[in-house]
């Protein structure tokens, strides 16, 4: 499978809503967490676009078809352990027809090439612990930080 990553365009909206809210998408496997409200997916997606917010989107595109297959989400922040800002990649989805071909690594490879051009020494992420399948790539591609995460209540 051949494919190719770009940072994201206005015309992508429809598709990155599609495969981030859509059936099978990236917020169904999370819908226990969170309560999404298409007022915050468009003003994610306007981030995106806007050169004064550290809020970023690349796509995965299958190049027999043009069609995105898959996205990472990701920002970068001050931090009190470096003077250089750090990179988070929030969200990373792959179409579940299009896992297992390197899609992920491939999204992966290019946040970590964002984080040597954005100057972040500091590159991280996480995932639910029953997210086993994502796991098997993680341990390939990073190292487990040994922190838990907490979150405020709801």
């Amino acid at each position: 499978m051949s494919v190719s990553l770009r940072p994201i365009k206005d015309e992508d909206k429809e598709r990155w809503l599609e495969l981030w809210t859509g059936p099978g998408g990236y917020i169904e496997f999370y819908k226990s967490l969170h309560k999404l409200t298409p007022e915050i997916s468009n003003e994610t997606f306007r981030r995106f676009l806007d050169p004064n917010e550290p809020v970023y989107s690349v796509v995965a595109i299958d190049d027999s078809t043009g069609t995105i297959i898959g996205f990472a989400n990701y920002l970068t922040h001050r931090n009190t352990w470096t003077i250089e800002n750090a990179l988070y990649l929030n969200d990373l989805f792959v179409c579940s027809d299009n896992r297992l071909h390197g899609v992920g690594r491939k999204l992966i490879e290019y946040i970590y090439s964002e984080a040597d051009r954005l100057n972040c020494k500091k590159c991280y992420w996480s995932t639910q612990f029953e997210n086993h399948r994502a796991q098997l790539l993680y341990t390939k591609v990073g190292v487990k930080s040994g922190f838990l995460l907490y979150r405020r209540p709801d």
